[in-house]
């Protein structure tokens, strides 16, 4: 037994000390330790039993082990990975912030502003920086939510369809400002919620002139499948692209460069200082070759007809001939472009977009119409240059042809009589292109494979590389085409009708202003366009795609068919006009297409002007006079200098 286990212990003045059960006295417990060391040192002494030098082997190698795997993780974290582990802790100590450029505006011709940015709130999360814990998330959340007045389930689903969770995602665009203050507020301490002061664009001339809606497109924010395809100049997902029109197609240019604000945060993300800044470049402004006053009265001359024809959907392309600088382009019915600078409700885009008439089509560019008669000065145009005719070859109208069974009308009952190119021009005599294209009993004509070169040749087909998305082909039949497709094959019935602009093939507005502005121009083709780019030409180098006789011909058909033909409206027109009327079969149970293009003056032409009114009956009826009033509101431009 221990010394100290003989004897209790009791307090003492706060001291403990030993004391004698017998006398109840204190002991001298250092003298007890004393005599039991003393008789400690006299044995023996017993240290254990010796460790094998096996185990001391085990253990070492099993130190060595430990030490060794160790030294590979440290390598590991500070060499291998010591980039990414050095980025992680700068991005707990830093925070970077975006800062967005001034988007470039966009102006008609004579610089008047069609879109411009105005300052809006922007209600952005990001996800890392929230809390972590469920109950504080969900509170973080909610103060959110009742303000904006969604659930904390929709807040999560947003933040759920981030594409990258390190990004910020949007909330919310286009908040009030009492809402802004009031989410700053209650916010102001939750470093993942930021309301961002951000711009949005304002259509000024939209609202009455919708027609510029499909010309300027809108913006809005980025989808996923566009956040991928501009990942590489730095785009985030809290951030805007151009969807359609001009915002689209010019989105680099008028987006700028942006820059960028690093701050430096606390534990909490707090921000401390600001430790560098790299300033924004602005867009560049866009000018267009779109003067807005004629885009207004080109829209109003269709509106008018509209009304007075029961026509729903039309429209009228206006270009300058010499280098396909659109003046004016107008599709109807169209829309106002700030619906997408707000935040559109569901209702309204839905209403929008199941409109059986197509609010949002840029019909002028992106809708496919039989051409009707207006294909026939290519037809003409490819008859001479081939040799097929000349100027003097005369056909015998009757009012039609017969091929067995099958008959090919003329519109005119009886036949126009005896017909050369430039009266068949004028007049749109079927008779004479059904010889052109197809033949008849001993004369030969161009056949299917000159006929749908020469289209080709004139851009039917194919797109003109307009400078907005959407713009269709058109199309073109073939006999192959027509064996895989409807299981027939080609008939010269089917040669006949595309040789008047029938049968399948399809063309656009600015297809048919396109050809017209060759032919007006002497052959040379060009590339139609709305940016006005000093360091961008639009006239392809290439040869006249005819001899300058056979393009005369053509022309003066034109101008004949003006002067005393289906155009005869604009005979006494203060500057020479030449045109061709068209008037397309589409259904055997709808009112037909109406045609017409033009260019003037017919001397030195300085402006095409194509119109179609879909169901509009006779080209000469409803399709002249809103060129007319075009044409009418040009020539006073032109006479002001304004144009």
């Amino acid at each position: 037994m221990e010394p100290m286990e003989l004897f209790p212990w009791r307090e003492d003045g706060g001291l403990k000390q030993a004391v004698n059960l017998e006398t109840n006295q204190p002991v001298d417990t250092g003298a007890l330790y004393a005599d039991e060391l003393t008789q400690i040192k006299d044995r023996p002494l017993f240290t254990g039993r010796a460790i094998p030098p096996k185990r001391f082997k085990m253990l070492n190698t099993a130190l060595a082990v430990i030490f060794a795997v160790l030294a590979l993780k440290a390598f590991w974290m500070q060499v291998v990975q010591g980039e990414s582990y050095r980025a992680r802790a700068e991005q707990n100590r830093l925070r970077h912030e975006v800062v967005m450029p001034r988007r470039g505006v966009i102006r008609d011709q004579q610089g008047r502003v069609l879109a411009e940015n105005i300052p809006t709130f922007d209600v952005q999360a990001t996800d890392r920086l929230l809390p972590y814990d469920a109950t504080d998330r969900a509170q973080v959340l909610g103060k959110v939510g009742r303000i904006m007045g969604s659930s904390v389930g929709d807040l999560e689903a947003l933040l759920a369809s981030s594409t990258y969770s390190s990004e910020s995602v949007v909330f919310k665009k286009d908040v009030p400002y009492e809402q802004a203050i009031a989410l700053k507020i209650a916010t102001a301490n939750d470093p993942g919620i930021e309301v961002a002061v951000s711009s949005k664009r304002r259509y000024i001339y939209s609202g009455e002139t919708p027609s510029l809606s499909h010309v300027l497109g809108y913006v809005g924010l980025i989808s996923p499948e566009e956040l991928e395809r501009y990942a590489a100049a730095g785009y985030r997902q809290v951030d805007s692209v151009g969807k359609t029109g001009v915002e689209s197609s010019y989105e680099t240019m008028l987006r700028g460069q942006p820059g960028e604000r690093v701050f430096e945060v606390d534990a909490r993300h707090n921000i401390m200082s600001v430790v560098g800044e790299t300033e924004p470049i602005d867009g560049q402004d866009l000018f267009l070759t779109v003067d807005l006053d004629l885009q207004k009265a080109a829209e109003q001359a269709l509106l008018t007809e509209m009304r007075v024809s029961g026509v729903k959907r039309a429209a009228a392309v206006v270009m300058r001939p010499e280098n396909g600088e659109i003046l004016a382009l107008v599709s109807l019915p169209a829309y106002d472009n700030n619906i997408f600078s707000g935040n559109i409700s569901r209702e309204a885009y839905g209403e929008l977009k199941n409109n059986p008439d197509r609010p949002f089509l840029p019909r002028a560019w992106a809708g496919n119409y039989p051409a009707g008669s207006t294909v026939k000065p290519i037809i003409a145009l490819a008859a001479l240059a081939e040799g097929v005719i000349t100027e003097h070859t005369s056909v015998m109208s009757v009012g039609g042809l017969q091929i067995g069974p099958w008959f090919f009308p003329d519109w005119k009952a009886g036949g126009h009589g005896p017909t050369n190119v430039r009266y068949a021009l004028a007049w749109s005599v079927n008779t004479f292109f059904y010889y052109a294209g197809g033949g008849f009993e001993g004369f030969i004509g161009l056949g299917l494979e000159k006929l749908t070169a020469w289209m080709g040749r004139l851009g039917l087909g194919s797109k003109t590389g307009l400078d907005v998305p959407g713009e269709v082909s058109g199309f073109v039949p073939s006999e192959t085409w027509k064996i895989q497709t409807k299981g027939e094959r080609w008939f010269v019935g089917d040669t006949y009708n595309l040789s008047i602009g029938q049968g399948d093939l399809l063309v656009t507005p600015l297809q048919v202003a396109n050809f017209t502005a060759v032919i007006a121009g002497g052959g040379h083709k060009i590339v139609p366009h709305f940016a006005k780019l000093p360091t961008t030409h639009y006239s392809l180098p290439t040869d006249a795609i005819a001899s300058p006789e056979a393009i005369e011909i053509v022309r003066r058909g034109m101008r004949d068919g003006v002067i005393y033909g289906s155009g005869r409206a604009l005979a006494g027109f203060p500057v020479s006009v030449a045109g061709k009327t068209g008037t397309a079969q589409w259904r055997n149970d709808s009112p037909n297409h109406a045609w017409f293009t033009a260019f003037a003056p017919y001397e030195n032409p300085e402006v095409v002007v194509t119109v179609l009114l879909e169901e509009g009956g006779e080209g000469s009826s409803t399709a002249v006079p809103v060129a007319q009033e075009i044409l009418r509101a040009w020539y006073g431009l032109r006479s002001s200098g304004k144009l």
